[in-house]
């Protein structure tokens, strides 16, 4: 059982409730407050993993309104992908220097946020490749660090659809992303029981968190939710070369 008031653990708990607000209106997100942190202060491993556990109790409450606007064929397709590399990256977390992850994660997805902010969106119907190798990549880097948002991120806001269908998208991939990555650190023995009793005991601050977030959603303009996604990708990017 974790120290309730150790510092530790109510810095944990004031990290996933703001990280919480961040899934419930963004959709996605949250892994790049939880992870750096989580890691820091309990190791990589650890945070990865506790960081996929809360990633997924905090999408639960949001499911029932977002189902409605998922499209369950490409969410599939990028599921069986994501699915296929997840222990791939995984696996690079366990033998893998981090330094030129990091680089190459941040180029990635910095030239994907200059590519969003000039204004270019792809106006044709998602191809399967396409989806696919978005699902790959998602995966891949959420085996590796358990952030599985940027390419799902910019793959979706390059499209022509709505933010509530974005949004609602991008909910439902997580929860099942999330779980496949956990599973995959359960059967490799990557998650103590130290770290399940964290996870129980911080749900209800990033529940709370999701909440407060789903509810600032329609108060929000299509422009702002983008404006507020390019940000949270910038984010990621430096986040990955300076934590």
């Amino acid at each position: 059982m974790p120290e309730l008031l150790a510092p530790s653990f109510l810095i944990a708990a004031a990290v996933a409730v703001v990280a919480g607000m961040v899934r419930g209106f963004a959709g996605f997100g949250a892994a790049m407050l939880m992870t750096p942190v989580f890691s820091a202060l309990y190791g990589p491993e650890t945070g990865v993993s506790l960081c996929l556990m809360l990633e997924i109790v905090v999408a639960l409450p949001l499911l029932p309104r977002a189902v409605a606007h998922v499209d369950w064929r490409r969410i599939g397709l990028l599921l069986v992908a994501a699915a296929i590399c997840v222990p791939l990256g995984n696996i690079t977390l366990t033998h893998v220097a981090p330094e030129p992850m990091r680089w190459t994660i941040s180029a990635i997805v910095l030239t994907a946020v200059a590519l969003l902010a000039s204004g270019w969106r792809y106006h044709g119907k998602p191809r399967a490749t396409s989806t696919l190798a978005a699902g790959g990549m998602s995966g891949f880097l959420n085996g590796l660090s358990g952030m599985a948002g940027p390419p799902i991120a910019f793959y979706y806001l390059a499209g022509k659809e709505s933010v509530e269908r974005v949004r609602a998208n991008l909910t439902t991939y997580f929860v099942f992303v999330d779980l496949a990555t956990l599973l995959v650190f359960v059967a490799r023995d990557l998650v103590r029981w130290e770290t399940g009793m964290r996870g129980i005991f911080l749900a209800p601050a990033v529940v709370v968190g999701g909440v407060l977030g789903e509810r600032l959603f329609p108060l929000a303009s299509e422009r702002f939710y983008r404006y507020l996604a390019l940000v949270l990708l910038v984010a990621v990017a430096i986040g990955s070369l300076i934590l």
